[in-house]
């Protein structure tokens, strides 16, 4: 999932674009884990998510203090990929999401399983899953036509099979 953020991403805004697999942000965008200043806590995810993304310290200055960051700052911080004028961002997110669909679906969903199974497991436990996903993407229909269409040098057509 692809978040264009494009205007203020609050509280449960902020959680839903954190919830996103990659967020994108015009340059009027500002995002704010907003919770702590009407005495609440993250209820949507914020506290699990960010850490993730920004790392413990960044994340526990978000959340305690409820600061408004700008959208430069979000991509020095790693929470947004770029950063693109409001006019530009429509295209820009639906260049991304083009790019993704034309993939191959089962690549790309074995990919994002593997990373978001990385994050709680050892280095040699992610090898291993590595390895067991390999084997079974190098037996679809897509990888054949990847090879296919690298050898008579065109575009491949990926089919999710």
């Amino acid at each position: 999932m692809i978040a264009a953020v494009d205007g203020v991403a609050v509280g449960a805004g902020m959680d839903m674009a954190l919830a996103c697999d990659i967020r994108l942000a015009s340059d009027r965008a500002r995002f704010s884990e907003a919770y702590v200043r009407v005495g609440l806590i993250p209820g949507d995810g914020g506290a699990h998510l960010l850490p993730r993304i920004v790392g413990q310290a960044r994340a526990l200055e978000l959340l305690w203090t409820g600061r408004f960051v700008d959208a430069y700052e979000a991509l020095e911080l790693g929470l947004v990929l770029s950063v693109h004028t409001p006019e530009e961002l429509a295209a820009e997110s639906a260049r991304l999401c083009r790019r993704l669909a034309d993939g191959p679906p089962l690549a790309v969903q074995a990919i994002k399983r593997l990373v978001r199974q990385g994050e709680y497991t050892d280095f040699r436990t992610s090898l291993s899953m590595v390895a067991a996903e390999q084997a079974v993407i190098q037996s679809t229909k897509d990888s054949k036509e990847a090879i296919a269409a690298f050898r008579e040098k065109r575009a491949p057509v990926f089919t999710g099979e």
